[in-house]
């Protein structure tokens, strides 16, 4: 080539090396929409457990506290249509397969009284759809008794 000529286009080379920084560039950009989908599905499943724990919180709380009866309820024992502590008060829970639901429910007395209640609700969900990563949400609250 002479002074004069001018070359157009590029060689394999500069091709090469740009698609690999193109690359670089964007493997960032793929991670994001990668982690961005899955924390979509971990948001979901922790929405679902949260609005779980609130419906039967709920209905527990609603409860003359005489009613609350205190002890330990597993998956077994919290179903739609079920009795709360072999009583009169039935359960309506909203039915899902993923979740598992356990309550505690302890008596706090002082000067041999229970002054409160606190009770203690569990949802194990799975951490993803089709993982068999457990994960474990829980909500706490205490009632007070108003006979006192």
């Amino acid at each position: 080539m002479n002074k004069h000529q001018q070359r157009h286009g590029l060689s394999m080379l500069e091709i090469v090396f740009s698609i690999g920084i193109l690359a670089l560039i964007m493997l960032p950009v793929f991670m994001t929409f990668s982690t961005g989908n899955r924390n979509i599905q971990l948001t979901d499943a922790e929405f679902r457990a949260h609005t779980a724990a609130i419906e039967l919180m709920e209905q527990i709380v609603s409860l003359p506290f005489g009613k609350i009866t205190s002890g330990e309820y597993d998956s077994n024992a919290i179903v739609d249509g079920g009795q709360f502590a072999n009583g009169p008060v039935l359960y309506k829970i909203t039915t899902a397969d993923d979740l598992w639901r356990t309550m505690k429910i302890e008596d706090i007395k002082r000067d041999g009284r229970v002054l409160f209640k606190k009770i203690t609700v569990t949802i194990k969900f799975a951490a993803a759809p089709g993982s068999d990563r457990i994960r474990e949400f829980f909500m706490k609250t205490l009632v007070a008794n108003e006979t006192l």
